[in-house]
């Protein structure tokens, strides 16, 4: 199950600070789920880092992940895949970004990111299983 303490936690799991510093979720249209910070960091700068990071999707997301050397530093953006097709969806619900200085290599930031994406997969599609299973019907004496 998604709980938002559960995923703040798992978010904090991959950091590596002072290096790989920021974790965040989000959603594809770039509202902000949940997110881990090695240091104080302020809520608008996050803000800003999903912003920056909705826009690497849209430019990136034939490529299924997008990487960006930016001012920010380095920033992974990978969609969090339903299992039923093993791939990502073309619009994905949710978004995985790491953020980290240039110490990180990419493939670090790559294989932490799918990890993460992988992880929370599973409960994802369960979650997506539940609300997208139809209502049971009702009984002839219920529509009476």
């Amino acid at each position: 199950m998604l709980v938002l303490s559960s995923l703040n936690k798992l978010l904090a799991q991959v950091l590596a600070p002072p290096a790989l510093h920021t974790a965040v979720l989000f959603t594809a249209s770039g509202a902000l789920v949940s997110f881990a910070s090695a240091s104080a960091r302020p809520k608008d700068d996050v803000r800003v880092l999903v912003g920056l990071a909705s826009e690497i999707w849209a430019e990136t997301r034939e490529d299924g992940e997008g990487l960006v050397d930016s001012e920010l530093g380095r920033i992974v953006v990978l969609p969090v895949a339903s299992l039923q097709e093993g791939r990502p969806p073309k619009e994905p619900i949710l978004l995985i970004a790491l953020n980290a200085t240039d110490s990180v290599e990419w493939g670090e930031l790559q294989r932490k990111a799918q990890g993460l994406a992988a992880h929370l997969a599973k409960p994802l599609q369960e979650l997506q299983n539940k609300i997208g299973s139809p209502a049971p019907s009702a009984s002839k004496s219920a529509r009476r």
